[in-house]
C-alpha cells in the first residue's frame, strides 16, 4: 500500500487536563497525535516524526525555551505553537527569534488555536515541498552526472540498483531489461545481497499475463505488501523468506524497457515520498537504458558490418580464408585458461576476429608477394595493426579492444612493433593474441612456403619463449596443446 501520512502533533505541556483536551479536540480534527507532561521525553519522541509541536513555556524538567531550540536545532521542518499563561513582549520576540511559528496565551479559544495549526502546517508542508524539491533535484543531478557517459547496461543498472535500494530502505533490488518488445526480461543487477550478478547473466523471467497487462500495458508499479504465495521470479532473490514485492516500470515516452524490483524480508509501506523519489529517478535510468540499447544495436550492426569486411578480405586469399576466426578461437582459450573475467575473454575474441583487419589499407601485391620483401614494403605491413585500431575505435567506446589489437606485434623482449613495449607494459590480451597469431601463421600455408605441421609450430613457440611472447602465455598454450585443447 501507499502510505499517506496524516498530520501528526506532539503536545508537551504539563497540565494534564489541558493535554487530555486538547488530544481529543485534535484527534476529532484527524490528527494523529501524542503528549507528554515532559520536555526530555518530547523531544526523545520527534525521532518518531511528528509535523508540529504545541509547546507550554513552563515545564517539570527543562525550560520551555530551552526546548524549542533544541527542536528547531534538530528538526528545523517541525513547526511549534507555544502555549503560555505568562505572555510578554519579551517573552514574545525571543520565542520568535527562536523559529517559534506563533504563541497562543492561555486560556486559548480552540478556534483560534486550530486555525493557528493550519496555517503552521501548511506552511511547513510547503517548507518540506521545497526541501524535498531540491533534495530530489540534488540526487537527479547527482544520478544523471555519474551515468553521463556511460553506455554499458551492466554499469547504469549496477549504479540504478544501487541507489534505489538505499532510497527504498528495501532489502533487495534487481534491475531487469526486457527482451526487445516481449514480456520476458533478463537480470542486469542486483543490489543487496551476496549474489554473484554473474550467476543471474543468464537468468530470464517472463511475466505472466496479469503483470504483463498492468506493468507493461498500462505501466503502472505492482506492490505486494504481503506476499500470501511464493511467486517463481523469487527463486532468483537471495532471501529465505520473502515478505513483500514492488516492481516498478522502467519507462520512456513510448516504452517499458525494464523493471526495478524490489523484494523485501518485511512486510512493506511506501510512503509518498519515497515513491515520488523513485519516479524520479526511474525516468533517468529508463533514458539510459534505452540509449544504452540503441547504441548496442549500432555496435553490433557496426560488428557485423566490419566481420563481412575481414571475410572479404580474407576471401580474396585462399591461404587465408578462416585465418582469423581460428587465431580468436585460440586467444579464447588461452584467455580462459588464465583466468581472465568475462570482459576480458569477451575483448580478446572480439580482438583476434579483427586484429588484421587493417590489412585492407596494404597492396595486394605486397600481401600476396611469394618472395621476399623490402624495407619499404614490410614498413607497409607493419602498419596494418594501426590501421586496425583505427578501423575498430567506433565500437570500442571503454578503449579495450584497440591495445590488444595495436601491440599484437609487439615482442616480450622490447623489439616489437609500432612501440617496442617490453614485457608486461604489453596488454595481456596483446600478449596472447601474439601467440595464438604466430601459431597459426606457422601451421599456415602461404604463397612462398608451406606450414609446418603442429609439433614444429609448438617447438617454436617454445624457443621464442621469453624473447619475441611472453613465457607465461607460452606455458598456457603449451598445456593446452597437450591436453588436447588445441589441435
Amino acid at each position: 500500500m501507499i502510505k499517506k501520512s496524516n498530520p501528526s502533533i506532539l503536545i508537551i505541556d504539563d497540565e494534564i487536563i489541558v493535554a487530555k483536551t486538547l488530544t481529543a479536540v485534535l484527534q476529532e480534527k484527524g490528527f494523529d497525535v501524542r503528549s507528554t507532561s515532559f520536555g526530555k521525553q518530547g523531544i526523545e519522541w520527534l525521532d518518531e516524526g511528528f509535523d508540529l509541536v504545541l509547546l507550554d513555556l513552563k515545564l517539570p524538567d527543562i525550560e520551555g525555551i530551552d526546548v524549542l531550540k533544541i527542536i528547531k536545532r534538530r528538526y528545523p521542518f517541525v513547526a511549534v505553537i507555544v502555549m503560555t499563561a505568562f505572555a510578554s513582549l519579551q517573552t514574545a520576540v525571543a520565542i520568535m527569534r527562536e523559529g517559534a511559528y506563533s504563541y497562543i496565551i492561555k486560556p486559548f479559544d480552540v478556534e483560534e488555536l486550530l486555525d493557528s495549526i493550519a496555517k503552521a502546517t501548511e506552511i511547513m508542508r510547503k517548507e518540506n515541498d521545497k526541501d524535498k524539491l531540491l533534495t530530489n533535484l540534488s540526487l537527479f543531478y547527482q544520478i544523471s552526472r555519474e551515468m553521463e557517459g556511460i553506455i554499458e547496461l551492466k554499469g547504469i543498472s549496477s549504479m540504478a540498483a544501487d541507489y534505489l535500494r538505499e532510497i527504498s530502505k528495501i532489502d533487495v533490488c534487481a534491475i531487469l531489461i526486457r527482451v526487445k518488445s516481449k514480456s520476458e526480461f533478463w537480470f542486469s543487477a542486483l543490489s543487496g545481497a551476496n549474489t554473484n550478478t554473474a550467476d543471474l547473466a543468464h537468468k530470464s523471467f517472463t511475466l505472466d499475463k496479469k503483470m504483463y497487462e498492468r506493468l507493461i500495458k498500462e505501466k503502472n508499479a505492482l506492490l505486494i505488501p504481503e506476499l500470501k504465495i511464493k511467486l517463481d521470479i523469487l527463486e532468483y532473490f537471495p532471501l529465505k523468506v520473502p515478505k513483500s514485492l514492488f516492481v516498478f516500470p522502467l519507462t520512456t515516452s513510448s516504452k517499458v524497457v525494464g523493471l526495478a524490483m524490489f523484494v523485501g524480508a518485511q512486510h512493506l509501506t511506501l510512503n509518498e515520498d519515497i515513491l515520488e523519489t523513485i519516479t524520479t529517478i526511474s525516468n533517468e535510468v529508463a533514458v539510459c537504458i534505452d540509449n544504452a540499447n540503441r547504441y548496442l544495436k549500432l555496435k553490433d550492426n557496426y560488428f557485423e558490418t566490419v566481420k563481412a569486411l575481414v571475410k572479404t578480405i580474407e576471401d580474396k586469399d585462399e591461404f587465408n580464408k578462416g585465418y582469423s576466426e581460428a587465431v580468436s578461437g585460440l586467444a579464447v582459450i588461452i584467455a580462459k585458461k588464465m583466468h581472465l573475467t568475462e570482459d576480458e575473454v569477451e575483448c580478446i575474441r572480439i580482438a583476434g576476429f579483427l586484429h588484421d583487419i587493417g590489412q585492407i589499407a596494404i597492396n595486394d601485391n605486397i600481401l600476396c608477394k611469394k618472395g621476399k620483401l623490402s624495407a619499404e614494403e614490410f614498413f607497409q605491413i607493419k602498419t596494418h595493426s594501426l590501421a586496425s585500431a583505427n578501423i575498430i575505435q567506433n565500437m570500442d567506446e571503454e578503449k579495450k579492444l584497440a591495445p590488444i589489437i595495436l601491440y599484437h606485434h609487439e615482442r616480450y623482449d622490447g623489439s616489437g612493433y609500432p612501440e617496442g613495449l617490453r614485457g608486461e607494459r604489453i596488454p595481456i590480451g596483446a600478449r596472447i593474441l601474439a601467440v595464438c597469431d604466430a601459431y597459426r601463421a606457422i601451421i599456415s600455408h602461404r604463397p612462398y612456403r608451406r606450414g609446418l605441421n603442429a609439433s614444429d609450430a609448438i617447438k617454436e613457440l617454445d624457443r621464442c619463449s621469453g624473447q619475441q611472447f611472453d613465457p607465461k602465455v607460452v606455458r598456457v598454450f603449451l598445456e593446452a596443446f597437450n591436453s588436447g585443447q588445441i589441435l
